[in-house]
């Protein structure tokens, strides 16, 4: 319902081959006419390394910035993700995030699920549905690799108000 948060589960992140993947990443691209970012739980996975988290806002130009760095695939953070938390202006907000992993070995997957907390805007039309794009990939051979999802969200608005019976 509009005003209301939404959470977005992640499955199956990750690197199904049989050999290492450079410029390993997975990527949100958010519904910005229809939510806004609170809070990203990054997930943990199997291969020992290290990552960063970029974004992009619509008043960046297209150019990633850095959201936080140096995190550790062993630990699930809970990032703050929030206009204020990235000192973003008041017309700001982000409208796709990234986690870059770099170099992963074969078989780098997911063990506990990634989360994205968003707010759904309280201009949200009820009966209307908006899609969450998201996709994961890396460079095999100068090659890249890539997987997409998507995920359509119907908005349910405020139910009308019944009629007094007098009982």
């Amino acid at each position: 319902m509009p005003g209301q948060d939404i959470r977005y589960t992640f499955a199956e992140i990750g690197n199904n081959s049989t050999t290492a993947l450079t410029s390993f990443y997975w990527r949100d691209t958010l519904p910005v006419q229809a939510v806004r970012l609170n809070r990203i739980f990054t997930g943990t996975y199997n291969a020992p390394g290290n990552y960063k988290v970029v974004y992009k806002t619509n008043l960046s130009g297209g150019e990633y910035r850095t959201m936080y760095d140096n995190l550790s695939t062993a630990k699930n953070y809970t990032l703050d993700a929030s206009p204020v938390a990235l000192g973003l202006a008041s017309n700001e907000y982000v409208t796709e995030f990234m986690l870059v992993f770099g170099v992963v070995p074969a078989n780098f997957h997911q063990v506990e699920a990634p989360k994205v907390d968003c707010r759904v805007l309280s201009t949200v039309k009820g009966g209307s549905s908006f899609t969450n794009n998201a996709d994961v990939g890396g460079v095999y051979n100068g090659q890249w690799i890539q997987a997409v999802t998507r995920w359509t969200t119907k908005v349910y608005g405020k139910p009308p108000k019944l009629p007094t019976t007098g009982y």
